[in-house]
């Protein structure tokens, strides 16, 4: 497999400088005190529903540890303001496709920093912006080659939502047990992931979503959908906050076939799978999604590798329902298509297409998937099993209860880990696609040291 110079080989050896040791800080002070220290003006300062942060004699809430302040990163190491360096298995909740600081995306960002800053969003199209339309366009699958920018993933499902309601002139939309499609108003109400984030704005959230079980018999889905009448069905391929989970066999397809006989849109949230994630460019059209091409999809994360932007891309004949712009549009954004982001996007897109950067996730994938199974066969008693694809794993726990102590522990080891599932009952890995072998079998290891 050959690389592109600013990405590392799978079996390259680690860096002299980023060891894996921690410093002689003492696990038992991880975060260390110059972290404390940001994470005290940082609550001073921050709404208080945002981090979460040890309880202070002072304080009337809080939980049992301060988080890692992030000071630097390279790769797949990130550093604290002690100088304590983790290897990120999280890849900034599946950003860092490329590593952070690729060299590659880092000089056209620097580029277009220099020559092009920001736009004025859809009133004068900036010349990245229709370069990158014009390469999603050629990337996804089918007739998908249409597109609305975002900033962020709940931005691109809002797209998708409203892009529905316009193409069928019908509001609700069917979700599923365990979807995670964002936090703003509008993508919230189709996210199960906790009910605790939709309570309190359920006021404020439009139609409230019907919630149907992931991997329901098709037979269910067609009853509910001619009894709600929706205008949309949105779905992750492969849920990532809900726990790794993949589909059955041939539901994707049965999904695909219910929503075209009635005439409702299809939108699969791939912000999470995309761009290499899962094994595959895509999951749409791929043959772990039965070859299905919905009729919008959702990109992001990965995208850019770590800027902000996303993208709802569409066929045709849905995108046509919002009809040409008389000069004011229907669905915009002071920051659409921004220039910066858009340069780190064709960038990691020239890293997908010619820098060899998904057969590098490919081959990372099968690693873990294997490394993961062998743990699993050796401490039965422990985990129950893998889930997910690719370099999206997670670790099925039999027990709930040790997800958190075993996250931590792995903290206290240098490996940033992140719980997912509904009962907080999988360790989710999704690194960044450029993690060398030494560096995720020294993960494994230390996982199964910490047992």
């Amino acid at each position: 497999m050959r690389l592109h110079p600013s990405l590392p080989s799978l079996d390259a050896p680690p860096d002299p400088d980023l060891g894996t040791a921690l410093p002689d800080l003492g696990r038992e002070s991880i975060p260390g005190p110059r972290s404390r220290g940001w994470v005290d003006v940082l609550a001073a300062h921050e709404c208080p529903a945002i981090t979460a942060r040890r309880a202070r004699r002072s304080d009337t809430f809080g939980v049992d540890q301060d988080p890692v302040v992030w000071a630097r990163a390279c790769g797949a190491n990130v550093w604290d303001p002690d100088g304590v360096r983790f290897v990120d298995l999280t890849g900034g909740f599946g950003v860092a496709s490329a590593g952070q600081g690729n060299d590659h995306v880092r000089a056209a960002v620097h580029a277009q920093v220099d020559r092009l800053p920001h736009g004025l969003g859809d009133a004068f199209p900036a010349v990245g912006r229709i370069r990158l339309a014009e390469s999603l366009a050629r990337l996804t699958p089918g007739d998908l080659s249409q597109v609305i920018f975002g900033s962020s993933g709940s931005e691109a499902v809002e797209a998708a939502l409203k892009t529905a309601v316009m193409a069928t002139g019908r509001s609700g939309v069917v979700a599923f047990e365990g979807g995670y499609h964002g936090m703003s108003l509008g993508a919230l109400a189709v996210s199960h992931y906790r009910e605790a984030f939709r309570a309190p704005f359920a006021g404020r959230s439009g139609d409230e979503a019907t919630f149907l079980s992931f991997g329901e018999d098709p037979a269910e889905i067609g009853f509910v959908l001619d009894v709600e009448r929706p205008g949309a069905v949105i779905v992750e391929p492969i849920q990532g906050r809900g726990g790794d989970r993949t589909p059955p066999a041939g539901w994707l397809r049965e999904l695909r076939e219910c929503t075209r006989s009635r005439g409702i849109v299809l939108i699969f949230d791939e912000i999470f799978t995309g761009f290499g994630r899962a094994g595959r460019l895509f999951q749409a059209g791929s043959p772990d999604a039965d070859g299905v091409v919905p009729d919008l999809l959702c990109v992001g994360k990965g995208l850019t590798s770590g800027y902000p932007l996303s993208a709802c891309v569409g066929t045709p004949d849905v995108m046509a329902a919002w009809g040409a712009s008389r000069g004011e549009a229907l669905h915009t954004s002071t920051f659409l298509g921004h220039p910066v982001g858009c340069a780190a996007a064709l960038a990691v897109v020239e890293l997908f297409e010619t820098g060899g950067l998904l057969g590098r996730g490919q081959a990372l994938g099968e690693h873990m998937g294997a490394t993961l199974t062998a743990l699993t066969q050796r401490r039965s008693e422990v985990f129950s099993g893998v889930r997910g694809r690719g370099a999206m794993r997670g670790l099925e726990l039999r027990d709930p209860s040790r997800t958190f102590p075993l996250c931590r522990a792995l903290l206290e080891r240098g490996f940033l880990v992140l719980p997912a599932g509904l009962e907080g009952e999988v360790i989710s890995f999704t690194p960044p696609l450029t993690l060398t072998l030494t560096q995720w079998d020294g993960a494994v290891s230390a996982l199964e040291g910490a047992l």
